[in-house]
């Protein structure tokens, strides 16, 4: 089975910076709402897994200054490079296979739309929670499809439908993971479990919109390939999402939180 880095999603080319620039600016202010909420502070030692473009991590490394330390990490940090020096660290690093980084055991690890994606999500979430300090933070974000069902746009809900069926045979996502939060966090023993739900509008040509225009448009060759949808259906789905009169919900953003015992 391919990985998210495959030539699936993900790489260098100037449409993915785009893609995960929109992404952050969709998903960044609950991110950061929901990181305060859990007390980050100055001083803290953080693992952004998945960093992506670094919006987050970039943000931490604001945050927790120079008594404190951030480590982004993703296995592509192609898009990392201009991330500031000081007290942040950049690091290829592989979850599901490589060690805890040489700054563990951390006050805080988060990752968004990491854990969904890998067939060995289990077991990846087992190992982040052991490099946690005691006392220390875990947040997790995953996709959740359920909005889709009650769309009023054939066209949009079937073209999103193969984005979720493509990345799940292509890949091994899962965007049904996340409808059992807290559940995997409160089974590992955590405390001060939560959960939240992030349900961004798509349409009038936002940055969600432009999110999932990118997503649509990468992985139309597959999609096409696996015969999820046909080219009119995509043409129709990529059709309302430039139109600036279009509204409707995509993929929710399910999130997670959980506290090691001190």
């Amino acid at each position: 089975m391919l990985r998210y880095s495959d030539d699936v999603l993900g790489g260098p080319q100037a449409a993915e910076q785009a893609r995960l620039a929109a992404m952050a600016t969709v998903c960044d202010p609950t991110t950061i709402r929901i990181l305060e909420e859990r007390g980050v502070a100055a001083g803290w030692r953080c693992l952004e897994v998945g960093a992506g473009s670094g919006s987050i991590a970039r943000w931490l490394a604001d945050l927790v200054g120079a008594d404190g330390h951030v480590v982004a990490t993703d296995v592509d940090t192609g898009h990392l490079s201009d991330l500031p020096a000081a007290h942040l660290t950049v690091l290829r690093h592989d979850i599901t296979r490589d060690p805890a980084p040489d700054a563990a055991p951390f006050d805080l690890i988060h990752a968004r739309f990491v854990l969904e994606h890998l067939p060995e999500r289990e077991e990846a979430l087992d190992r982040l929670v052991t490099w946690l300090r005691p006392g220390g933070v875990i947040v997790i974000e995953s996709i959740a499809g359920f909005p889709l069902d009650s769309s009023p746009h054939p066209p949009f809900a079937q073209a999103m439908r193969a984005v979720d069926e493509v990345l799940a045979r292509s890949i091994g996502t899962d965007s049904t993971w996340a409808r059992q939060f807290p559940a995997p966090l409160a089974g590992r023993h955590l405390v001060e479990v939560g959960t939240a739900v992030h349900l961004p509008p798509t349409g009038a040509a936002n940055a969600s919109a432009l999110c999932w225009t990118l997503t649509l448009t990468r992985l139309r060759a597959r999609i096409r390939e696996l015969d999820l949808a046909s080219d009119d259906v995509l043409d129709d789905a990529l059709a309302l999402l430039a139109d600036p009169a279009f509204f409707d919900l995509a993929f929710a953003t399910a999130i997670a939180w959980g506290r090691r015992r001190p």
